[in-house]
């Protein structure tokens, strides 16, 4: 081992140029080798950043359309909550059904609104029943009852009937939406 070690310091002090070539070609070779390993790992960083970086650009383009998505719902959750009846206040209730009478000519011979069911299970809201008879023209009960259909209040048609003489005559039972 000696001997071999003695050869090769031999061909070192020789040949100096040479071997320090030969070790900065090797020092470059392993650097070379370490760098392109780091350049590797980088290169899959990068990949990864990328995608979290175009992840978060579509959240924050999409968060515009999301503020504006939940400003368009607490909008209507608020419109919703001031059309809501409350079952107490018998004045505005039927005042409803008063403005849609005056708005499309019919008649409102009867109007009572009912208590609300004992079984209403739900958390938030109570069902208000009313039974109603309009009479008038066929325009005229279509309109109130569309207007009853499509207005700000929410109501259910739980049941009617229809009688056609010199008039035509239409018992409602409905429920509207209230607060509970």
């Amino acid at each position: 081992m000696n001997a071999q070690l003695a050869a090769v310091l031999a061909l070192v002090r020789r040949y100096p140029f040479a071997t320090a070539c030969l070790f900065v070609a090797i020092l470059c070779g392993a650097g070379s080798w370490w760098l392109w390993d780091r350049v590797k790992q980088l290169e899959v960083t990068h990949k990864e950043r990328s995608k979290e970086g175009e992840a978060m650009l579509s959240l924050l383009v999409g968060g515009s359309t999301q503020r504006q998505e939940l400003a368009n719902l607490t909008e209507a959750t608020r419109r919703m909550d001031e059309n809501l009846v409350v079952e107490s206040n018998l004045a505005q209730n039927y005042w409803y059904f008063f403005k849609l009478e005056e708005q499309t000519k019919a008649k409102l011979p009867e109007l009572h609104q009912l208590n609300s069911p004992i079984t209403d299970n739900s958390p938030l809201f109570r069902r208000v029943p009313y039974t109603l008879r309009v009479v008038g023209t066929f325009e005229q009960v279509y309109g109130f009852i569309a207007g009853i259909e499509s207005g700000p209040r929410l109501a259910k048609i739980t049941a009617f009937n229809f009688t056609r003489g010199t008039s035509v005559v239409v018992d409602l039972n409905l429920e509207m939406l209230g607060r509970k």
